[in-house]
Formats: C-alpha cells, structure tokens, sequence
C-alpha cells in the first residue's frame, strides 16, 4: 500500500507533457545570442560600401551613356543670312544649335542688327548643341576720309585691305589711275577725289592723280624672270608701264612664268620703254579651262587713255579682270579662263574687243 503511494507521488513530481506545450523530448531549446564581434561589423560595412561605389559607377556610367548618344544627334544648319538676329537666334534654338556672334561694319545703315554671314555656311550638317558663327551687321560705318595725298599708290593699295578686314569695303579705288608726269617720285598720289575729310557711310569710289615721274626720267627695270604671270602682270600694271606679252612653249623654264624680258632687268630705262615679257604656257591646266593670249592692233592715241577687261562667266556673272591705260600700238592680254565664258575690252567706255573662249587656246 505504501509503495503505491509512493509511486503516485513520483508521477506527480515529475514534469507533464501537457505542462510543458506538448514537447517532451521535442522541445526547442533557446540559447542565449552571441554578440557579433568588431571584425565582423568592419566587415559588413565594407562588404556595403563596395556594393555602392560600384551601384554609384553603374549608375554615372548610365548617364554618360545616355549623354553621348544625345550628342550624336544631327541637325542641319538654317539659312540666316538677312534675318534680324533675335529671329536667327531663335532659329537656331530650334535646330538645337548655339549662337556666338561677330559684329562688323556694313555698307548700308539699314543693314544694322541683321545677319551678314554665318560659319558652318547653310545646309551644312553638324551635331547637336554646335555653335554656329554669326556675322553681324552694326551698321555703316561713319567714317572721315583721310588725306592720302603723298602717299605710293602700292602702300594705299595695301592699307585699304587691312581695313577692308576690320570695317568691310569703304573705299574702293577708281582704276586705271590718271597718272602725270610730275618731280616727285613714280607712284606718289597727287591729288584724290572726294576730298580728305569727307565721311563715308557707303562705298564709294577714290579717284587718283598719280605722278610718273619727271618726263624724261629713267628708271630700273623690274626683274620679271621665274615669276608667275598673273604676278607679273598685276605688277607691271600697277606701276603704269607699258607692256606686250607673248607665249612660247620651246623656252626653257617653269610652265606658267615669265621665261625671258627686254630690257633686261637692273638696266636704266625711260619710264616710258615698252616692257616685253615672255610667258611659257602653263601645263596643269584646270579642266574645262583654258590659257592664251588676246592681240589687238589699237592706233595711236595723242593721250593715256583707260583700257578696262572684263569677264563674263557661263553663269552670266561679269568680273572686272584688269584696268590700265594704253597709249595705243599692240594690246596684249594674257588669260586663262572657263571654255564659253567671254572676254570684253572697253577702250574709254567703248567695246574695242568680245573674245570667247573657245576649246583650243590662242598660239
């Protein structure tokens, strides 16, 4: 009996299933966290930094991607010659170009604000967002003419082009010269019409007195020998010599220059001695061009009288070629031109010669 109850006070100490959820053997066994050590956090945020320096790469890589293939893009350049340049400006935006812009002197005073020239030229293509070059005009410029009167012909010459670069054409010199005789020195401008101190607003036009020299003087002959002829000839015009060229193909030297002159060059002549100068016939021609030489028989005139060349293209375009005065005798007129265009000489305003270049050149 005792026994008994000893065993059923036994079962009741000893722990129940359904005291403990129903585990027994079963249950999870809870154990206390291990507290993570420096090493592993200085790990971690390591480990977190590179995964975002590299996110951050990707990220700018992306964008840079994305940039380039913006800029790529391409767009034609407008026509804004003419336009006021707020129009232009905003024409360009619309292309999604940029504008930068050079002021510079014109011949009109209405032209002021409008846009004389652009760079890339219109109908070219670039890429988005290029900057396109505009030329603007600030107006005529008023300026006062000043006293050329004393100065060589050649330096008026070269000066006038450096101020064509800065203000535009001003001044364009009357041609050919009136040339005297007179003391002073070969090429010295005697007189000029308008008149020093006259404004300019316009083109206009400088009529030019220059001496010859003493009559009677003599002066050096120029060495033309190897010089190119076009050279030659602009040359021996602005100086206001006489001169007859001629062609030879049997002369040695280089194609396309003067190969032999009389008077010999150094020599002491009379302003006045006819310069002769012989030109080989250039080679290297370009296509649908051609080389010769116009001849023409004038009688003798009692003065200097103004001789002036002109060329009129196949497009109908005419160009002045040269001006120069001609006492009368052989005129010569060297030229390489296209085949079809046509060449006029006006003697004092009167047709004397109409050449057409034809498909074989002068001998």
């Amino acid at each position: 009996m005792n026994h008994e109850t000893d065993d059923m006070n036994n079962n009741k100490n000893q722990p129940s299933a359904e005291n403990h959820g129903g585990g027994g053997f079963f249950k999870k066994k809870r154990f206390p966290r291990k507290p993570q050590s420096q090493e592993s956090r200085f790990f971690r945020m390591v480990l977190y930094f590179s995964l975002g320096t590299i996110g951050a790469a990707l990220l700018i890589g992306i964008v840079t991607f994305m940039i380039a293939l913006e800029g790529n893009e391409e767009t034609m350049v407008p026509d804004m010659r003419g336009m006021e340049l707020a129009n232009a400006i905003i024409e360009l935006q619309d292309k999604a170009l940029y504008g930068t812009v050079q002021l510079r002197y014109s011949n009109k005073l209405s032209d002021k604000g409008t846009v004389l020239g652009q760079e890339p030229i219109p109908g070219a293509v670039v890429k988005a967002k290029s900057e396109v070059l505009l030329r603007v005009s600030k107006g005529a410029a008023v300026e006062k003419l000043d006293n050329f009167v004393g100065w060589n012909v050649s330096e008026l010459e070269s000066h006038l082009k450096s101020l064509e670069s800065v203000y535009g054409p001003l001044l364009k010199l009357q041609k050919p010269y009136i040339r005297v005789y007179d003391e002073s020195p070969s090429g010295t401008i005697l007189e000029q019409k308008p008149s020093p101190g006259t404004e300019l607003t316009v083109l206009t036009e400088l009529e030019l007195v220059v001496s010859r020299g003493p009559e009677g003087q003599s002066t050096e002959v120029r060495d033309y020998i190897d010089m190119e002829w076009r050279r030659a000839l602009a040359e021996i015009v602005s100086a206001g010599h006489p001169f007859v060229f001629t062609m030879t193909t049997q002369e040695e030297g280089d194609p396309g220059t003067v190969v032999s002159q009389s008077p010999n060059p150094e020599n002491e002549v009379p302003t006045e001695t006819l310069r002769q100068l012989m030109i080989k016939a250039p080679e290297e021609i370009e296509e649908n061009y051609r080389f010769g030489i116009i001849e023409r028989e004038l009688p003798e005139y009692p003065v200097h009288v103004p001789v002036q060349v002109e060329l009129i293209r196949t497009s109908g375009e005419k160009e002045t070629l040269i001006s120069f005065n001609h006492k009368g005798g052989l005129l010569t007129i060297p030229y390489l031109e296209e085949v079809g265009s046509t060449i006029v000489v006006q003697i004092d305003g009167e047709e004397v010669v109409r050449h057409r270049v034809q498909e074989q050149a002068l001998d």
